[in-house]
């Protein structure tokens, strides 16, 4: 260990033990434009790796370059472990003997341990762009008590750091760079006197102290509490129960202050309000459900705008991506996502993430794509028992969250606890510890790695074939075959009665499959979802036509023209004509030309993938007799004359689909239903043919549930 890094604290920190188990960093891949539409997503969960000697995650944070450290519990200390940029691995940590110690990232993209000791407030800060942290500084003396310590920097350096000390007074110091001095404390507000009653008291406790610092160096701060009951267990007094919550600003080039005063945006009863600087200058803020901003300059905050995301146990999170939308990731009856548009200035609809999670495990990080990872501990049950808790996490973006992924094992009677950052090659690093019933702990690593080009059918981004369609109430349907994850189907909602969807295939080039959705009046969207995903409704579109019922199906089967770009088909109802819609590779479809005429004596088209292994995509019709029969693709869009595939076949049968590889031995096979709601499988023989039916695995109590398979 270099004795810079030695230095870190003076006597506060000691070297232990190295953490092994660091991923390397040839598992990252770096995003690039995939024909000219679109950044190549995150890759898929790689298997976890072991992080020897840690037995808890206490945080998990990265710099301006990717660095990331944390603060861990390792042999009963507390110790700072930091995976530098450009090596992939961690370096020997170092224990952190300053109790009450916090790791904060700012705004200028850097890191700082932040401790009280002695009646000293100190800070350790590693630079936007470095990879091991300064020596230790004084920020401030005679400080009686330092409680909620709070540090901020914007882009340009300036930083202010407050507390509330052991006389109940806000206070805070600042300076206009890294290298400049500190100001003397400036105490600001005080709490209030307890509230003394004949028999009772109560006292004021701090809730929430929340600093921030925008663009043109304008700080804010929202800081209070309320009073309660401290008595002997006496009926309290409920007149006695107030909310004490100020708003207080030291406008750009001001040498003072503002004096605090209320601020109603926050409501009656504040509680893990968020304060942060809004990217377009000012601030915004996040409580109680309602969100607000103050323009750069302006005198007053605008009105609260309802998003249905607040704090619980720990604050709701302000996230800006790289082109300016603001995503707040908080608590909504769950774990819930909100994103509000730089462009249109109004917020999309809430994504609500796991239900029974634990609302102080959640963590999350913004890659620079602008993808959103989530990280949670989720309670598991069976027979209303919770059996273990499970290290999840999901990715949000474009509008659509992708499948929940348990990280950690599925071992009965663990526990698992963790956080995620995002590391220098843009991908999300997970660290999660995973104590066992028998009290015995573990700790892992896991991130993302390159993505290859999708398999036909696979949405849930585990290389398998999955099953997708309608369910007979309101939501879409996903049926997995990852069965290293506890819930194989994952559904998004509220989708109406009669909408049909169509798996696509990779539409916009970021390596993961797309949907076309017709919904019941006619209009016909194109939706890119996230990888390992499901659009919502309402999540961001591109409309193919208002209205296409006069198209009785409309089906893909992957690429018709040989370019490596999907296409769609459609059938008129009336004529029974074939029209291809070709991918322009501009972000839509060529002009239809009609390429087969008069199918109407078919009862079921089908797109059925790629099955002899060309390369292109073929199509099954089942005609009313029950003779099943298979149109191989050429790479002109057009078709080859038909070729009998089975004889009296589907005639009991309400869905059939050409599901991609389903029984991985990769091969595209078919997966049909019957009207008792059973289902079986044809495997693909690589040929164009398929082998006898075989049931499914799951029972028809499950599949009833169901509209329709796609």
């Amino acid at each position: 260990m270099t004795s810079r890094f030695r230095a870190l604290l003076g006597s506060a920190l000691v070297p232990v033990l190295v953490l092994a188990g660091g991923v390397g960093a040839s598992g990252a891949h770096a995003a690039s434009a995939v024909s000219g539409t679109a950044v190549v997503g995150l890759g898929p969960w790689g298997a976890p790796k072991g992080l020897a000697g840690v037995s808890q995650v206490m945080d998990l944070k990265s710099s301006g370059n990717g660095t990331v450290a944390g603060l861990f519990k390792q042999g009963g200390e507390t110790v700072l472990a930091v995976r530098a940029a450009g090596s992939g691995a961690w370096q020997t940590a170092t224990v952190v003997s300053a109790p009450g110690a916090v790791l904060q990232r700012t705004d200028d993209g850097a890191l700082s341990l932040v401790w009280w000791a002695d009646g000293t407030l100190r800070m350790s800060r590693l630079a936007p762009d470095g990879t091991v942290f300064g020596p230790a500084e004084d920020i401030a003396t005679g400080v009686p008590k330092a409680q909620s310590v709070t540090l901020v920097a914007n882009a340009s350096g300036r930083q202010a750091l407050a507390w509330m000390d052991g006389e109940r007074w806000l206070t805070v110091v600042e300076r206009s760079g890294p290298q400049a001095a500190w100001s003397e404390p400036v105490r600001l507000d005080r709490l209030p006197e307890p509230i003394v009653r004949p028999d009772n008291t109560y006292d004021y406790r701090l809730r929430d102290l929340r600093l921030a610092v925008a663009t043109d160096g304008a700080l804010g701060v929202i800081w209070g509490g309320n009073s309660y009951y401290t008595g002997d267990g006496v009926d309290p007094d409920e007149s006695a129960y107030q909310w004490y919550y100020k708003y207080l600003e030291k406008p750009a080039g001001a040498g003072a202050w503002t004096t605090p005063r209320d601020l109603p945006q926050l409501g009656g009863k504040p509680g893990t309000v968020t304060l942060a600087a809004h990217p377009q200058g000012g601030f915004h803020l996040l409580s109680m459900d309602g969100y607000a901003r103050k323009a750069a300059g302006a005198a007053d905050w605008g009105p609260a705008e309802s998003v249905g995301i607040s704090g619980d146990t720990t604050p709701a999170e302000l996230l800006t991506a790289p082109n300016g939308d603001v995503t707040a990731i908080g608590w909504g009856g769950g774990p819930t996502v909100a994103t509000r548009s730089a462009a249109t200035g109004s917020w999309g609809a809430r994504l609500g993430l796991g239900s029974y999670v634990e609302s102080e495990s959640l963590s999350s990080g913004l890659t620079p794509s602008g993808a959103l990872v989530v990280t949670y501990t989720q309670k598991r049950f069976e027979h209303s028992r919770t059996v273990r808790r499970d290290f999840v996490t999901q990715t949000v973006a474009a509008g659509s969250a992708s499948k929940p992924r348990t990280l950690s094992t599925l071992t009965d009677g663990s526990t698992s606890v963790g956080r995620v950052a995002v590391d220098d090659k843009g991908r999300p690093l997970a660290v999660w510890t995973q104590k066992a019933a028998d009290g015995s702990t573990a700790a892992f690593t896991a991130t993302t790695g390159t993505r290859s080009l999708p398999k036909w059918h696979d949405y849930a981004d585990d290389t398998r074939a999955d099953i997708l369609g309608l369910s007979r109430s309101d939501s879409m349907n996903l049926f997995t075959q990852d069965t290293a994850n506890p819930l194989r189907t994952f559904q998004t909602r509220p989708w109406a009665d009669g909408t049909k969807a169509v798996p696509f295939g990779d539409f916009d080039g970021d390596r993961c499959n797309d949907l076309i959705v017709r919904l019941p009046g006619g209009e016909t969207r194109l939706y890119t979802p996230v990888c390992g995903g499901l659009p919502m409704p309402g999540s961001p579109y591109k409309r193919l036509a208002s209205d296409w019922r006069k198209y009785d199906t409309l089906l893909a089967s992957g690429d018709q023209t040989g370019d490596g770009r999907p296409d769609l088909l459609a059938r008129d109802a009336a004529s029974g004509d074939i029209y291809l819609y070709a991918h322009d590779g501009k972000g839509g479809f060529q002009p239809r030309v009609r390429i087969r005429s008069g199918w109407t004596g078919y009862q079921r088209v089908i797109g059925a993938g790629d099955l002899n292994g060309d390369g292109i995509g073929d199509v099954l019709a089942l005609d009313r007799s029950g003779e099943l029969w298979r149109y191989d693709g050429l790479r002109t869009g057009r078709l080859k004359d038909r070729v009998l595939v089975f004889k009296d076949w589907g005639g009991s049968y309400e869905d059939v689909i050409g599901a991609g590889d389903v029984n991985g031995d990769g091969r595209h096979d078919l997966v049909s239903r019957d009207s008792s709601d059973r289902l079986w499988l044809n495997a693909g023989k690589g040929t164009g043919s398929f082998a006898n039916r075989v049931p499914a695995a799951e029972t028809p109590t499950y599949w009833k549930s169901w509209e329709s398979l796609a």
